[in-house]
């Protein structure tokens, strides 16, 4: 009998821990594995000695020889670190925008494998961009066309390739340095029961990108002053288009590596997480203040998402 949940128990490990406010830059590979270790994440254990007590595999499975705490997949880590039961867990892993690990290179249009070598990202060589159709759900939910061309935002649908991708609006990942394509952030615009409404490329370090990066450093003598930081890209794109230079780590997290490019980008940050992020992100915003201004107001009574303030609101806060 097929896992309802499975798709979630495969959430590559390390995005997990880093969504779940684990430092993991300074976690180490095992030579010739595929498996990682670092200091215990768990709570209630913190080794004076041993930083090096918690172990992750790729498939899942984890162990602590510190505190004794071991178990296999993203579920079970969650309910692990959070202290949490099954279905709190299973809800915070739905919200991410993360995807199983992979078992083989993903491989693009060009047959290309797309993988993410240790310490090498290779850029994605594929042509979904030529497969554009238009989109009623993308242009309603963006409707300024200048917007989704600035953002390379379209929807995909290659009658004459079977894709995962198929009917999916495609936000492209682009790296910070070089500005090349890395990936598509997909979005099912009506997704089905046990459907993600998000699939992130497999294999991808989420944690190395920040969706709209590259347009403010295109666009903007950096750093500037202030810059929104927001879960969605379509957040973003709904504050560009009302004038606000806004940036997205695909999630409410905030890693060591997309803390950098921040600081890159401006002198100071307004952190606008989704309300039922506001607890979570608190760490966010404490690690931010080490290294920027920050500013961290609730949303306005009544949004839930930041995508649906006003100009006049986002002023406000």
């Amino acid at each position: 009998m097929s896992d309802k949940w499975e798709h979630l128990r495969q959430l590559a490990p390390l995005d997990v821990l880093s969504s779940l406010g684990v430092d993991v830059s300074t976690f180490k590979k095992r030579s010739g594995k595929l498996e990682w270790y670092g200091k215990c994440p768990f709570p209630g254990h913190n080794p004076k000695h041993n930083t090096t007590s918690f172990s992750v595999n790729a498939d899942g499975r984890y162990q602590c020889f510190g505190c004794s705490e071991k178990g296999r997949g993203s579920i079970d880590l969650t309910r692990a670190i959070r202290k949490v039961g099954f279905q709190e867990a299973v809800s915070f892993l739905e919200r991410l925008t993360i995807q199983p690990q992979p078992q083989k290179p993903a491989i693009g249009d060009s047959g290309t494998p797309r993988e993410a070598l240790e310490g090498q990202l290779k850029p994605l060589k594929a042509s979904y961009h030529k497969f554009a159709v238009p989109c009623e759900w993308l242009e309603t939910r963006v409707p300024d066309q200048t917007i989704r061309q600035r953002f390379g935002v379209f929807c995909y649908n290659n009658p004459a390739r079977k894709s995962v991708y198929s009917g999916k609006v495609m936000i492209p990942i682009l790296g910070f340095d070089d500005g090349e394509l890395y990936g598509y952030l997909a979005r099912n615009p009506a997704p089905k029961d046990g459907e993600p409404k998000y699939i992130f490329p497999k294999g991808l370090p989420k944690h190395l990108f920040v969706f709209g990066a590259c347009q403010i450093k295109q666009m903007c003598e950096v750093p500037i002053k202030k810059l929104y930081l927001v879960e969605s890209p379509f957040s973003v794109m709904k504050f560009v288009s009302l004038g606000l230079p806004a940036v997205s780590p695909f999630g409410w997290s905030v890693s060591d590596e997309q803390l950098a490019i921040l600081q890159s980008l401006a002198k100071g940050i307004i952190y606008l997480p989704d309300r039922n992020k506001y607890e979570d992100g608190k760490a966010v915003a404490a690690a931010l203040a080490g290294k920027l201004w920050v500013k961290y107001p609730p949303l306005p009574e009544g949004i839930d998402d930041p995508e649906k303030l006003s100009l006049e609101q986002v002023q406000a806060l």
